[in-house]
């Protein structure tokens, strides 16, 4: 081959290794790109009014919801209760429950902490559904639980959520969430060897981060446990034997609206009781 064919040959090389690389670079331009070609997007926080999943859409066999989609003065009742459950307002000293939106819904918001010396001029408000038999358990298997709201500054030494039964006399169950820490917890009370015992499940963790949360209560047979956003939270042990029946009415936001009525302070929603 004589020399002078040389640069020929070399510039056609280079002419078909720009039209390789060329060819290349577009056909690459049609594959997706690889999932780890781009890092992942960091989680967004959920804004306070952001919903949280909530466990009453399991109330199937019987029970009650408290999910003021119809406003404050009814609940919806699922098995034995025919109809919907009324539900009260109460309240002293100038306090009130009020809907607020949420998510196209409502909930519904307690009055908040008070600053006065004397607790007796303090605003309190609960709702009271009455003393529905159907929403007795008994020895069966049952669980209850709502969606909380509440700002650190929200928390105090006893916020009742849901309780039906009082602690030192007959039965009890409860959602509280009690300290300056905003841990919920679940009651069960009722007499054992001759005097009312309280059993409690704390959540390790506190819900007073101004998010929702979702807290649910349940109690299978000797175990009673307590779960929030879905996680286990906590355990404790109750007498298999514990018969959880009283007359007593299903208030909300409070024990009662006397002075020390175990105040609670923020919003909740989606609030629920379903027994089997």
């Amino acid at each position: 081959m004589g020399f002078k064919r040389w640069p020929a040959i070399i510039a056609g090389l280079v002419l078909l290794a720009v039209v390789v690389t060329v060819a290349a670079v577009w056909l690459s331009s049609d594959e997706p790109e690889s999932p780890s070609a781009t890092p992942p997007s960091p989680p967004t926080s959920p804004s306070p009014s952001a919903a949280a999943p909530s466990p009453s859409a399991q109330v199937t066999r019987q029970g009650v919801v408290f999910d003021f989609a119809d406003g404050l003065e009814r609940a919806r009742v699922v098995g034995a209760a025919a109809g919907p459950l009324a539900v009260r307002e109460e309240s002293q000293t100038g306090g009130d429950v009020a809907l607020v939106p949420r998510d196209g819904d409502f909930a519904v918001r307690f009055p908040g902490p008070c600053k006065k010396a004397d607790e007796k001029q303090c605003p309190r408000a609960i709702l009271d559904a009455g003393a529905d038999a159907a929403l007795n358990p008994r020895l069966r298997a049952f669980r209850w639980g709502a969606a909380v709201l509440m700002a650190p500054a929200e928390t105090s030494k006893g916020s009742n959520v849901l309780q039906k039964g009082y602690s030192q006399f007959g039965t009890q169950f409860k959602l509280q969430v009690d300290g300056i820490e905003g841990k919920p917890s679940c009651v069960l009370a009722g007499p054992q060897r001759g005097k009312n015992v309280i059993h409690v499940a704390q959540a390790a963790r506190g819900v007073a981060d101004g998010r929702w949360h979702t807290v649910e209560c349940a109690r299978d047979g000797s175990v009673l446990r307590i779960s929030v956003d879905g996680v286990p939270q906590g355990t404790a042990a109750v007498p298999a034997e514990l018969s959880v029946e009283n007359d007593a009415p299903l208030r909300i936001g409070g024990k009662g609206v006397a002075p020390g009525n175990d105040q609670f302070h923020g919003t909740v929603d989606d609030l629920f009781v379903a027994i089997g």
